[in-house]
């Protein structure tokens, strides 16, 4: 319970103030807020931004709105300190009226916290111009519900510039175009004030008529003055750091600005230069955001030049004011200037951002040579920033033509820091004396890029698309994209349009950094950055997202839509017998493409075959050159062919949009005799040698060159054996004939080798260039040879053969597993034998995970004298254990004395590690099941006596190292001298303990193992540290969560805990707690010990996951800071949800409180959908809720204490839905979630006119349903009159209409709409009205609202009782008459049906009565509202009652 206070004064009532305070970092204005008291002026500490609201409108002159800064350094001395820690809620009236620590404490004076951290504010009237509200100039912004909005600049003129400037205390200003002051990429807003059309008599913004609905545009910019407008006082400049290129700087009113690049050219740039000093002079787009600055305004447009002008200020423009428009805002006016002295750069016979770079060295233009000067991409790139962009790529061979005049050699050495060649490390200037480089066959080019990108070298229309983020480049997905966003993309690279091409076209690039955001345009956006969604790429979470590409148009292109079909690659691969072969490729959109190989089957090879003159032909999948080549994009899949078409085109297909994922082309072979055959030759034994092919009966070899197991597997099963692997061919003889294939690719799922990606048919002979790994194939001295082998496989391990694992054996078409019933060491040791090693153990009861194929319903029984195990005794019988059997094979036949030890490897000390155990010659693992301190006391001891004891911890397996599991199900006491002393599970018995399965391990120590808390402000707070034998570790965590936090402090002895951001202080959280500060790794100069998660029912840190348990030495490293964590003695939960951010009881962010720290906070917006939002709703009273999402309903301050929310929808509560953990989020509160409640009801329609007073039928229904007994009741209010419909399914209410004098003067006609149950409201919910809800009575609106007085109150409480009188006299009346009626008619209906009454579907009775001015009103009791009525309106808070904070109130 809150407690009440008073505050006593001697002298003269409590005055509040703000005071101006010094500038923090960046240069914005810091106000205090004070408070005097008693005669003396103090300060106020640790304000939230809700009592940062209060205190500002506390002030009054206009003042709407605060908001708390985050500043430190305060002076110590400046005053006393009334107040700190202040909680408001967000409506009192009086920062007095919030909870506080004590107002005057005494320990409060010159507090350390308070005095170094003093809380600055902003107050704010209802415009203000953002980003920096203390300047004269900004994007306006607007105080409308609740909330400030951005203005669209739609119709935004001088008479909208005049009213904002004057209502900010200046006496005109000019308007901006183009989002001025905005951030990089955030020149289009979210904005509910749109179309804004002002008057000259207008006095506020908020008072000009506006568009209210949510949009996003260009947001309105000013400038505002107090001096007289003068356009002709202005300074031209040029702002750079090389002194003779960059972006033409205009100053005016002491402004820096830019000039738009609309009709900017060599002519204009020539004028500026020359102002300059220069000779001479070079147009370029210089880019504005490189440095994520705000975008300064454009003062000037359409500059045009003729060239003999001294100054820009005598050419003619648009500007100061009137420029409404710029086509590029992303960009402005740059310039290149050069003289006949110095080092100057230009790019020659390209484009804006490509061509041939050209240097002036002391008056004399040149080229430079990329051959003698190593013309780097770090060399591109420094010369493209140098220019204003953000990268740049080289581009060999004069590809932009070559130039003229000398040559220059100058040997750069750019790190890709720079931001200019000047700024290298270079040789210096000489002439080049290359005979190569003096042809100009070599200068260097360059080709500039800014936010997109494409990825081929050669052709620069094409290729699959990058966006420059965070200084790296990230590959664009294809979910989403289409041909709307390639336009975009194009237009921005300079083209005039585009298309798309989807699903990794230019094929498999498993080395790109994915975007996982998906970019979806509408074909309007000036750049690719503004289709950002907040979407994830489809395959994102197993790595298989496709990257999306385009293809280019320039304006003179003639676009062919067609798809043309044709051969490339094609040659008789064999004179004698006629046969032929190549690969189709498709023309469309200008572009020559490939066809995926996927569908491509013999109707096809058929099609092309039978047109070539060839009698058939079948298919294969081609690869170019050996590997992939990329030049050429996949265009055409899924090509479908009976076989009878006579061309491709008659087929049917896909085109660019519906691609698979490709990485072979569509490949024939034509022939007229027989087809492939293929066969093993020259070996001694069946299964083994060289693989001969024989084309129409000519026979030749396939080239070993890049030849696999997958490749052998695949041939040895299309030969009718279990399986295969290559063969040295060393060992048979040389093969002869053609080389038919080489560098097969096959995955090993192929059903035969004609199945499998290869590069062409014996293109060694064929007028094909061969690649160079061809050449290795010629003279047969590399042929690929094959070992089939058909019976046994053991699942686990490394070597060629599989030294252990389960036991497979290839039956019916399939491997399947040996049933464990039977199995013995006889057995093992032939399995062993059969794999090259000396001998075998058995090991049973699926020992090495879990298994869900087929098992051998057979029993084998060996002698142990067999070779082969097929060749052992078999007797068909079912698996009773239902387990299959499994060998461990090795060729170390004696055991060690050893019993335990420690796994070797870097994981590993000579105290810490994994542990095996040794059963009879077997080492083992141990199941972590029972696994505890005891059982590693007794381990430690019998690993050295030296030990003490020793500390179990689990390590999670890895299951490629063949190891099983040999105890489990232990119990020691830990008194036993040996760990197979202890109670145990039999070994070989049936086990329970998945292979799969944590792994048992164990640090054992001499004399003790404790963690504790170190470095903190409290004793219970601080950096975690483990000590073993007085050597302290650092608890380096992957993963350190609320989860992780709760063991580690309940392990210490306190009930809960919270992570703190590393070396700060901070909860996790906060705003303040950056992700970046769980993420940089360190260097650890103490011994760690590596965590990886606790799933949070452990009682130590020692039992959850570890991934490299204790490290030892100094100076390794740990990917994450030190673990740091808060305890506390309290349970840390969630208690109370609210919607805030809006004066609306059912529209909001959604916040959530935590009473341990006495702190409200967000919820993150990912994964955030209507499930979860109606969970909230429901909390809040209502029926359903749709989920909102980048904090359209105003951002949100303090911590943000859910992510990742997942709701089933059964929940009643916010708190009982999953989420990522308290605190744990990767946002920050442009990612706030808010909520649209709403409820179910009637559909209802009805017209009145408000002037004619004719009766209004009044329709109520009583229901026989129970309402909840913590339901509140509410006061009555009014709405507007309603008829139920006939086929509605009705509710419990009863209505009223009570109208003012006013509203029924009006002669307006007006229609209601109620939503249906199943329908969503398609209107946004207005501020300050309460949705209809199972607990409220009837719907409230703001109009309503301020017309009803308290004589409507009174009216309304007089006339229920008496109309609840009315209507059971009704029914009595009824029903009297009904039953004198039905005395006679025993066969009538027993349904009462009268004007009164008449019986619903749901079985409630509903009644009508004819009366003036009544309507329904909703009896049932209303949710937890507080609804005030009064002459100056009301407000609602709605908010969940699931616990109250012990707050002091005033």
């Amino acid at each position: 319970m809150a407690e009440a206070g008073v505050l006593c004064y001697r002298t003269s009532a409590v005055e509040f103030r703000i005071v101006r305070g010094p500038s923090s970092f960046g240069g914005s204005q810091n106000y205090y807020p004070q408070i005097k008291y008693d005669g003396r002026w103090g300060r106020v500490c640790s304000l939230g931004t809700a009592a940062a609201n209060v205190f500002c409108r506390q002030l009054g002159q206009g003042y709407v709105s605060g908001q708390r800064n985050y500043f430190y350094g305060g002076s110590r001395n400046s005053g006393r300190n009334w107040l700190r820690y202040v909680y408001c809620e967000g409506s009192e009236t009086s920062i007095l009226q919030c909870a506080n620590y004590d107002f005057g404490r005494p320990d409060s004076t010159n507090s350390n916290f308070c005095g170094y951290s003093v809380n600055s504010l902003s107050c704010f009237k209802s415009v203000r111009l953002r980003p920096y509200d203390d300047k004269s100039y900004g994007l306006v912004s607007a105080f409308k519900n609740n909330q400030f909005n951005y203005v669209c600049d739609k119709g935004w003129d001088q008479t909208e510039t005049d009213v904002v400037c004057k209502e900010l205390g200046y006496k005109t200003g000019l308007p901006l175009c183009c989002s001025a002051f905005s951030y990089a990429y955030s020149t289009k807003k979210f904005t509910r004030m749109g179309d804004v059309n002002c008057s000259a008599n207008d006095t506020s913004l908020t008072s000009c008529a506006f568009n209210g609905t949510t949009q996003r545009c260009l947001a309105a910019s000013v400038f505002c003055t107090n001096d007289t407008v003068n356009t002709t006082d202005f300074t031209v400049s040029l702002d750079s750091e090389s002194g003779y290129s960059g972006v033409v700087s205009v100053t005016y009113m002491g402004l820096d600005g830019h000039i738009c690049r609309d009709d900017w050219d060599d002519k204009d740039a020539t004028v500026m230069c020359k102002s300059l000093g220069f000779s001479g002079g070079q147009a370029y787009y210089h880019y504005r955001t490189r440095n994520s600055g705000e975008l300064p305004p454009f003062w000037f447009s359409n500059v045009n030049c003729t060239g003999n002008e001294t100054t820009l200020a005598e050419c003619s423009y648009t500007g100061f004011g009137k420029v409404r428009r710029c086509s590029d805002v992303g960009h402005a006016a740059g310039v290149l200037c050069y003289n006949k002295q110095g080092t100057f750069f230009r790019l020659a016979g390209g484009g804006q951002n490509y061509g041939r770079v050209e240097v002036s060295v002391e008056g004399v233009w040149g080229t430079i040579c990329d051959y003698s000067t190593s013309w780097s991409n770090l060399d591109a790139k420094a010369f493209c920033r140098s220019i204003g962009f953000a990268d740049g790529s080289v581009q060999k061979g004069s590809a932009y033509g070559k130039g003229s005049g000398v040559v220059w050699d100058n040997y750069w050495r750019c790190n890709g820091n720079e931001t200019s060649l000047n700024q290298c490390s270079q040789t210096g200037w000489t002439v080049s004396s290359s005979s190569l480089c003096n042809s100009h066959n070599r200068d260097a080019s360059v080709y500039c890029y800014q936010n997109v990108r494409l990825s081929q070298e050669v052709d620069k229309s094409m290729g699959y698309v990058q966006i420059y983020q965070g200084d790296d480049w990230k590959t664009v997905c294809s979910t989403g994209f289409n041909d709307s966003a390639a336009r975009v993309v194009c237009r921005e690279l300079g083209f005039a349009d585009g298309r798309a091409v989807c699903c990794s076209a230019f094929g498999p690039k498993p080395y790109l950094d994915m975007l996982n955001q998906t970019v979806q345009c509408s074909g309007n956006e000036e750049s690719t950055q503004e289709c950002i969604t907040d979407k994830f790429c489809d395959g994102a979470a197993d790595g298989s997202m496709n990257y999306a590409s385009v293809i280019c148009q320039n304006a003179s292109q003639v676009i062919d839509e067609g798809f043309n079909f044709t051969i490339q690659g094609g040659h008789y691969t064999s004179e004698r017998n006629h046969s032929y072969s190549g690969f189709a490729v498709v023309s469309h959109l200008g572009v020559t493409g490939k066809i995926c190989n996927r569908n491509w089957d013999n109707n096809a090879a058929r099609v092309v075959c039978t047109g070539l003159g060839f009698k058939d032909g079948l298919v294969y999948s081609h690869l170019r050159g050996g590997g992939f080549d990329d030049d050429e994009p996949f265009l055409v899949a899924g090509v479908n062919c009976t076989g009878a078409e006579t061309s491709l085109e008659n087929c049917t297909f896909r085109g660019p949009l519906e691609l698979d994922n490709c990485s072979a082309e569509a490949g024939f072979l034509c022939f007229n005799d027989s087809g492939v055959t293929f066969r093993i030759a020259g070996g001694d034994k069946s299964m083994e040698g060289l693989v001969e092919v024989l084309v129409g009966g000519e026979i030749g070899t396939i080239c070993g060159r890049g030849w696999n197991n997958a490749d052998a597997s695949v041939l040895c099963k299309q030969l009718g054996y279990a399986d295969g692997e290559t063969s040295n061919s060393e060992d048979f003889q040389f093969g002869k004939g053609q080389v038919w294939l080489s560098n097969i690719g096959c995955t090993g799922q192929e059903k035969s080798l004609l199945d499998c990606a290869h590069n062409g048919w014996n293109i060694l002979d064929s007028k094909i260039s061969p690649s160079f790994s061809d050449y290795w194939c010629r003279y047969h001295l590399n042929d690929a040879g094959v070992k089939c082998y058909d019976n046994v496989q053991l699942s686990i391990g490394f070597e060629k053969f599989l030294s252990s694992g389960r036991v497979n054996v290839y039956s019916a078409g399939a491997w399947r597993a040996v049933c464990s019933d039977g199995w013995s060491d006889s057995e093992a040791r032939v399995v062993c034998k059969q794999k090259g090693y000396k001998t075998g153990q058995a090991v049973s009861g699926s020992a090495f995970g879990e298994y869900t194929g087929p098992i051998l319903s057979s029993q084998f029984t060996c002698n142990g004298s067999e070779d082969y195990l097929l060749n052992c005794s078999r007797q068909d019988s079912p698996c009773t254990s239902g387990s299959y059997a499994s060998a461990v094979c090795s060729n170390e036949a004696n055991a060690t004395d050893e019993r335990v030890r420690f796994v070797s490897g870097v994981t590993s000390t000579s105290y810490s590690g994994v542990v095996q155990v040794r059963i009879g010659s077997l080492w083992g693992r141990v199941c972590s099941n029972g696994w505890d301190d005891k059982a590693a006391s007794v381990a430690c001891r019998e690993l050295d006596r030296r030990f003490a004891g020793g500390k179990a911890f689990m390590q999670p397996y890895r299951t490629r190292a063949g190891v099983p599991i040999v105890l489990e199900s232990l119990s020691c006491n830990g008194t036993e001298a040996s760990i197979q002393d202890c109670s145990r599970v039999p070994w070989k018995s049936n086990q329970t303990c998945s292979y799969e399965n944590n792994t048992a391990a164990m640090v054992c120590y001499e004399q003790d193992i404790s963690f504790s808390l170190v470095g903190g402000n409290t004793p219970n707070s601080g950096r975690l540290e483990l000590r073993r034998d007085g050597l302290r570790a650092e608890i380096c965590a992957r993963t350190w969560t609320s989860v992780e936090a709760k063991v580690a402090c309940q392990q210490l002895g306190y009930s809960d805990g919270i992570p703190l951001c590393p070396e700060s202080g901070y909860f996790i959280g906060d705003p303040l707690c950056t992700r970046s500060q769980f993420t940089t790794g360190r260097a650890i100069s103490v011994w760690r010990w590596t965590l990886r998660e606790c799933e949070g029912v452990e009682k130590s840190l020692l039992s959850c996951s570890t991934t490299d348990g204790w490290r030892d030495g100094f100076n390794t490293y740990c990917i994450r800071p030190p673990a740091s964590v808060h305890c506390f003695n309290e349970t840390l939960a969630i208690t109370r949800t609210r919607l805030a951010g809006q004066d609306s009881s059912n529209f909001g962010r959604v916040e959530v409180y935590v009473p341990e720290l006495k702190s409200w906070g967000t919820v993150c917006d990912d994964l955030w959908n209507d499930v979860d939002a109606t969970v909230v709703c429901k909390e809040m009273g209502f029926s359903k809720g749709k989920a909102l999402h980048s904090a359209v309903c105003g951002q949100g301050t303090g911590p943000i204490w859910l992510d990742n929310v997942k709701c089933r929808g059964n929940e009643t509560s916010l708190k009982q839905c999953s989420s990522a953990g308290l605190g744990q989020h990767n946002c920050d509160h442009t990612e706030d979630a808010c909520v649209d409640c709403f409820d179910e009801t009637v559909s209802t329609v009805m017209t009145t006119r408000e002037t004619t007073e004719m009766p209004t039928k009044t329709t109520a229904s009583i229901s026989v349903t129970t309402t909840r007994e913590t339901t509140p009741t509410t006061t009555p209010t009014s709405t507007k009159p309603t008829e139920l419909s006939s086929t509605a399914k009705t509710t419990t209410t009863m209505s009223s209409t009570v109208k003012s004098s006013t509203e029924q003067s009006k002669s307006t006609e007006q229609t209601t709409s109620v939503v249906t149950p199943g329908q969503k409201s398609t209107e946004k919910p207005t501020s300050g009205s309460t949705p209809p809800s199972s607990g409220s009575f009837g719907t409230f609106t703001p109009e309503e609202h301020v017309g009803m007085g308290p004589e409507m109150t009174i009216l309304v409480a007089v006339l229920v009782p008496i109309l609840l009188i009315i209507i059971i006299a009704a029914i009595v009346v009824g029903i009297l008459w009904y039953k004198a009626r039905q005395r006679g008619k025993a066969s009538q209906s027993s349904v009462i049906d009268t004007p009164v009454s008449n019986q619903t579907m749901d079985g409630s009775l509903q009644m009508t009565n004819v009366m003036f001015g009544m309507e329904e009103i909703n009896f049932q009791n209303a949710g937890p509202y507080n609804i005030t009525l009064g002459d100056s309106g009301g407000g609602f808070t709605k908010e969940s009652t699931d616990d109250k904070a012990n707050l002091v109130k005033f």
